[in-house]
């Protein structure tokens, strides 16, 4: 029987196939961008693909990959489908186990540089691994500089809200970015195909709901009388067609369909008895089978899939055994064949001495390109096997998949995991994989928010490691705890542990540990104004730099850019929180850089720009797996926003904000969320309740804690009638307020470029000045906080004003030049939002210029604000931005 499948898969495709050929014409001119054809299995998207490709003229380089349909995916497959086109040098990149970073930045080369603009298929993308992933995104957000066409396929109904896949596409920028969604068939069609077949066409497209691939598999199975009825999944017409099979026939379908993906021949010529060659060439020809590439492959998975679950169950694990020998060995100058089939084959026919032999193999080479997902996979195959492993493979299985688990989540299972390779270590003596294991619970529980338990566990590497003779893991027992006293704001234990770690660090030569330990130790010197402190972190950023130790680069822009925000030099923190961003998005470094975007809304929120703090603060806790340190920053402004503006669901937000920093036991964390909490109740004129906030900071050692936030602590305790705080100085506008003199505070927060605290510090001269002397001052205070949107601000001046007579005196709500920036979310002008709008429709500043009839270095003054205020670094970013985000005017 011939099959039907081209014309089903092909029919109703026209204006999908010219939406494809329109993205290869955009490459043509220089610019690229990134096509997702989408839609479930078996409608088509494979073979309209396949179409574009055999319509180009060869003046494209085609460049195909899929991801595999394995147990955990071989890591970079798509690019290793693509690597014989793209020349030796790649292909010894892959051969060597090279970076992730190199392979794609060889590659970018490899597009940018291309005589022939690129199509860059990547098939079944919800089944690729977390480096191809990867790779999808450092593409995507190059794209548009790129002469490349990125076309990829998946089933959007299998990608949930948590697949990562999803958390991809959110990246890449969307003004290059367009979807195509295959539709099924229409009525019409599917009785069109039931006429070419010569089958009734009566009830087909309702049982097949329009899908191409079923509509074939029923019209092929014969059974599509009206009468009978149609069957009822793709499993019963894949079944139909196999029973009409002879026994050669259907068993050389059984055995290929335990294989995944493309079937090599040498394979076929080894496993395959003599008399069953003649019956795959009959499967071929009957269209069951498809010949591409030099290797056989189902022509769908869904029936490869529905094949193989008809195996009985025994055959299936003897079968899977015998290609797991057969991979192992392949003939001379053939290729060896990828871990991850190997270890496919063997964990189905349950073979434990090769799965453990195989699994750490392959989770190191897929850890080694930044599949960590597929590299946790890969051991917890091994872990399947935990009995018939030695107590030393059993240790290192553990505490091997705890990392690369817990890169992706944090949960108690990655935790135990830990703890039960500290149990193991110990009974085989081996005290430095014990201190290596503790250190990493201090880091697990730290990334948790629990602070003393993360103090308890450095403690304990450290005297299990001192015992031992010196070794990189004790250097790194140092710089952990060296880190944690700074992060408490313990100057000068953290000064001394982290000593220890860069003399130990420099005599063994252990460059990674040296540059975090200078960091620590710079941090703790600069936050409490000793001298050194930057030139050691300008030191710990070189070695960063020089070794590629990225994220030991993205901790020094955090804490830099954090020192800045928290001193309120706010001219420096906003370079630096954007070279910080940008490096970060640069390198990859997602879970860095939602980190500094949360301290990007703390600058927002700190120079009034609520609205736009808000909306920052919303975007990262949006992202999915960041563990609590890393929401933290976003989390505290998200709530003190909310407080500020009134919103009902405020008191919820602090009290999340608060569980999360008291369990972190550090004060820099705590006391932003105390103070916001007293503000809150000290403008809803409850005294006794602001104190219960200030309270939650009782017992705890507030004696290293930097003078800014020693001196808000002190404010809110006078406010609150506590008096100042005990031993404390503050910074300088706090001590003015500290000093009585509220309004000369609140003149110092004005120049700073503070208007939230010079309001609240207005509010205060207000209190202290009575009927006789306030009016001024309440007005005054109204005027800033409705000028920023601060709701709950205004609403207890105005109480006041009537409990003093004083309501005469203050101003209605403002108006004026300026009222669409404060509306606006991210504080845009009416202006600047004309700006946006004209960016979005392709006009520089030049055209701008003659359009408004302004001059050119005044629209030059309106971008440049505007990208400020959007916390982006060009044209391109800003128009991403605003699509994301809504800013746009409709078209």
């Amino acid at each position: 029987m011939t099959s039907t499948a081209a014309p089903a898969d092909l029919l109703e495709r026209e204006q999908a196939l010219q939406t494809l050929q329109n993205a290869v014409a955009s490459a043509h001119r220089g610019r690229g961008c990134t096509v997702l054809v989408t839609g479930e299995a078996g409608i088509g998207k494979s073979c309209l693909l396949r179409q574009l490709v055999r319509n180009l003229d060869n003046r494209e380089l085609v460049l195909w990959g899929s991801c595999d349909d394995l147990f955990s995916p071989r890591p970079l497959g798509p690019l290793r489908d693509m690597a014989p086109k793209l020349g030796e040098a790649l292909l010894e990149l892959l051969d060597s186990g090279a970076p992730a970073t190199r392979l794609f930045t060889a590659l970018h080369e490899l597009l940018d540089r291309s005589l022939r603009p690129a199509v860059l298929v990547f098939e079944d993308v919800h089944w690729a691994d977390e480096a191809s992933l990867d790779l999808i995104r450092y593409l995507g957000r190059r794209i548009n500089g790129l002469p490349c066409a990125m076309l990829l396929s998946y089933r959007d109904d299998e990608v949930g809200e948590q697949h990562p896949l999803n958390h991809v596409l959110a990246d890449l920028a969307p003004h290059d970015l367009s979807r195509l969604s295959l539709a099924p068939l229409s009525p019409a069609a599917v009785g069109l195909l039931a006429v070419q077949a010569g089958r009734p066409a009566a009830g087909l497209h309702a049982a097949t709901g329009g899908n191409p691939f079923y509509v074939t598999e029923v019209l092929g199975s014969g059974v599509c009388d009206a009468e009978q009825g149609v069957p009822s999944s793709v499993r019963d017409a894949v079944r139909a067609r196999l029973s009409r099979l002879d026994a050669e026939e259907r068993e050389v379908l059984d055995r290929l369909s335990l294989i995944p993906g493309p079937i090599p021949l040498w394979l076929l010529s080894a496993w395959l008895p003599p008399e069953l060659l003649a019956a795959l060439d009959r499967c071929a020809a009957r269209g069951l089978l498809r010949l591409q590439d030099g290797a056989l492959s189902f022509r769908h998975v869904l029936a490869r899939r529905a094949t193989a679950d008809s195996v009985a169950p025994l055959k299936r694990a003897a079968w899977h055994a015998q290609l797991a020998g057969l991979l192992a060995a392949p003939p001379a100058g053939v290729p060896a064949v990828a871990l991850p089939q190997r270890l496919h084959h063997a964990l189905q026919a349950g073979d434990a001495a090769q799965v453990l032999a195989l699994a750490p193999r392959a989770a190191r080479e897929a850890a080694a390109v930044g599949a960590h997902r597929e590299a946790a996979k890969h051991l917890d195959c091994a872990l399947r096997f935990a009995a018939q492993a030695s107590a030393e493979q059993l240790a290192s299985l553990f505490e091997s998949w705890s990392y690369e688990a817990g890169l992706s989540v944090i949960d108690a299972r990655v935790i135990d995991a830990r703890h039960q390779a500290v149990e193991l270590w110990q009974t085989l003596g081996r005290r430095d994989k014990v201190g290596h294991n503790l250190r990493w619970l201090s880091r697990l529980s730290w990334y948790q928010g629990d602070g003393e338990l993360a103090g308890r566990y450095a403690e304990r590497a450290v005297a299990v490691l001192e015992g031992a003779p010196a070794c990189a893991e004790l250097a790194w027992a140092y710089a952990a705890r060296a880190q944690l006293f700074m992060l408490q704001d313990h100057t000068d234990a953290a000064i001394e542990w982290g000593q220890r770690a860069i003399v130990l660090a420099q005599r063994l030569d252990e460059a990674e540990v040296l540059c975090h330990a200078l960091n620590s130790v710079g941090t703790a010197e600069l936050f409490s104004g000793r001298e050194g402190g930057q030139a050691k972190l300008a030191h710990s950023l070189q070695l960063a730099l020089l070794h590629g130790f990225d994220e030991q680069a993205a901790r020094v822009y955090s804490n830099t850019s954090e020192h800045a925000v928290v001193f309120r030099n706010y001219a420096r923190a906003e370079p630096l929180l954007l070279a910080g961003i940008a490096f970060d998005r640069q390198h990859d470094l997602d879970a860095w850089t939602h980190y500094l975007e949360g301290w990007l809304a703390e600058l927002r929120m700190q120079q009034g720009r609520l609205a736009e703090a808000e909306s920052i603060a919303l975007a990262v806790l949006a992202v999915p797996r960041l563990t609590a340190i890393m929401r933290l920053p976003a989390l505290t402004v998200l709530a003190r926003v909310r407080m500020r503006r009134a919103a009902a669901d405020a008191g919820e937000l602090l009290q999340q904000a608060l569980a999360v920093a008291l369990g972190t036991g550090e004060t820099q964390r705590i006391v932003p969320v105390v103070t916001a909490m007293a503000e809150q109740h000290w403008l809803d004129g409850s005294l006794p309740a602001c104190r219960a906030a200030l309270a939650h900071l009782q017992g705890r050692d507030t004696v290293g804690v930097i003078a800014w936030a020693a001196g808000e602590l002190a404010v809110w305790q006078r406010r609150a009638g506590h008096g100042a705080w005990p031993g404390s100085s503050g910074a300088a506008p706090w001590d003015l307020e500290l000093q009585g003199d509220a309004a000369a505070a609140a003149a110092a927060w004005s120049e700073l470029g503070a208007p939230c605290e010079a309001a609240l510090a207005l509010l205060q001269a207000a209190i202290e000045g009575g009927r006789e002397q306030g009016a001024e001052a309440l007005a005054r205070a109204l005027q800033q906080f409705e000028s920023v949107g601060h709701a709950r601000g205004a609403a207890r001046v105005r109480r006041l004003a009537r409990e003093l007579g004083l309501r005469a005196a203050l101003p209605g709500l403002q108006r004026g030049r300026y009222l669409s920036a404060r509306l606006h979310r991210y504080g845009l002008t009416a202006r600047e939002q004309q700006m946006l709008a004209l960016i979005a429709q392709g006009l520089r500043n030049t055209d701008i210029s003659q359009q408004l009839g302004l001059s050119r270095r005044t629209v030059e003054h309106h971008v440049s604000a505007l990208l400020a205020k959007l916390a982006v670094r060009d044209r391109n970013h800003a128009l991403e931005l605003a699509r994301r985000e809504g800013l746009l005017p409709p078209p």
